[in-house]
């Protein structure tokens, strides 16, 4: 895995605990795996800004449900 990146999509309908659950799962592993490679150095940042974008937003979505 020196010079490849793999890139994870999730695609389904969850709830509030499993936005969070899942959104530290993902940024957790790309803190600790992504800063690897000179490629990955440079891509790390941009995904977790990324992914912190679409967490705001889906909770953004979530603001009126029922916890």
């Amino acid at each position: 895995m020196l010079f490849v990146r793999r890139t994870y999509n999730l695609d389904a309908d969850l709830c509030r605990s499993c936005i969070h659950k899942r959104f530290l799962e993902f940024t957790g592993k790309n803190l600790l795996l992504g800063p690897w490679g000179i490629i990955s150095l440079i891509v790390t940042p941009i995904y977790l800004l990324q992914n912190t974008a679409s967490y705001i937003a889906a909770l953004y979505k979530l603001r009126d449900a029922p916890p």
